[in-house]
């Protein structure tokens, strides 16, 4: 098999029946279809029960087949040989596998966007480039919001996809499905709502890990602070207690320490007040005690004796 073949091969694949779902399809199915049918059928349901817990990987599939589809189908449109068109198809797809595998945020963009771009295809059957250009904002749109809203956006996108390729897989596998529209959307919502209550069971069992993961952390980080308190609590006890102070010094800080300077302080004031207080009882007692007497003396008794020898001249005359 040449590179032609294959190309002639990859541009015969028609994948609209997955897609486009008109409750007419009365032509038999090869073996090979058959194969491929069913591989679609339980890539959806595992997509669709496992969106968020491996998105990795479904950021690595999706973003190589579209990676690859996307760059084979612009080179074929420029008219670019077919060997060049299958080496820019693989470039592409191997380019957005690898981002989307190793980088989360952008895997969870990725697969936001081909999965709601694919489910509003599916929706809406675009005929034209305004319908098509509608559908990939509405998937831009629902991939920015990844970015803030990454667990919500992606059960809900990854759900809807999964469940709308098992139902159309299934309603192409079994006629009975396929042509009874009310059976396959009744099929493609239960499958739906399954993928979402599924996925959120998984996340909350995964927060649940990571929380008691969490504590469990934090637990033992404390248990070995206390031991290292404990591990210095012992090293301080063996080297021994504290010397006390001794009796009759002062050791505190408010406590204030007696000096012989001021005993010299005390005998100093002493020696002012003698200076001072004596002598002043001494002018007092010279200044106003004796000469008092003495003027009391001289004006009083004196005079009472010269009366008196007045009298004895008298009576002797």
């Amino acid at each position: 098999m040449n590179v032609n073949e294959i190309v002639t091969r990859l541009q015969e694949i028609d994948l609209s029946m997955l897609l486009f779902q008109n409750g007419e399809n009365s032509r038999v199915l090869s073996i090979n279809e058959m194969i491929v049918l069913a591989v679609l059928a339980a890539a959806g349901v595992l997509i669709c029960l496992l969106g968020l817990k491996i998105v990795r990987f479904w950021a690595t599939v999706l973003g190589l087949l579209a990676g690859f589809a996307g760059g084979f189908s612009v080179a074929g449109m420029f008219g670019v040989e077919p060997m060049v068109s299958l080496i820019i198809g693989l470039a592409a797809g191997v380019i957005l596998a690898v981002l989307g595998a190793v980088l989360y945020r952008v895997g969870v963009f990725l697969t936001v966007f081909l999965t709601v771009g694919a489910f509003c295809i599916s929706i809406l059957n675009p005929q034209d480039w305004i319908f098509l250009g509608i559908c990939l904002g509405i998937a831009l749109a629902a991939a920015i919001l990844s970015i803030w809203l990454a667990v919500g956006v992606t059960i809900i996108a990854t759900s809807l996809f999964g469940a709308i390729l098992f139902g159309n897989a299934l309603g192409v596998l079994v006629p009975a499905v396929g042509t009874q529209d009310i059976i396959r959307i009744s099929v493609i919502a239960a499958v739906c709502v399954l993928g979402i209550i599924v996925q959120l069971l998984f996340e909350s069992r995964k927060r649940k890990r990571r929380n008691l993961k969490k504590a469990a952390e934090i637990r033992e980080q404390e248990s070995t602070e206390n031991e290292v308190e404990r591990a210095r609590a012992v090293f301080e006890d063996s080297e021994g207690p504290e010397e006390e102070p001794e009796e009759g010094i002062p050791h505190d800080e408010d406590e204030t320490f007696i000096s012989l300077d001021e005993f010299e302080d005390d005998l100093d004031e002493e020696d002012d007040l003698d200076d001072e207080i004596i002598p002043d009882e001494e002018d007092d007692l010279n200044d106003e005690i004796i000469p008092d007497e003495e003027d009391d003396l001289d004006n009083e008794i004196i005079p009472n004796a010269g009366d008196g020898q007045e009298e004895e001249d008298k009576h002797e005359d």
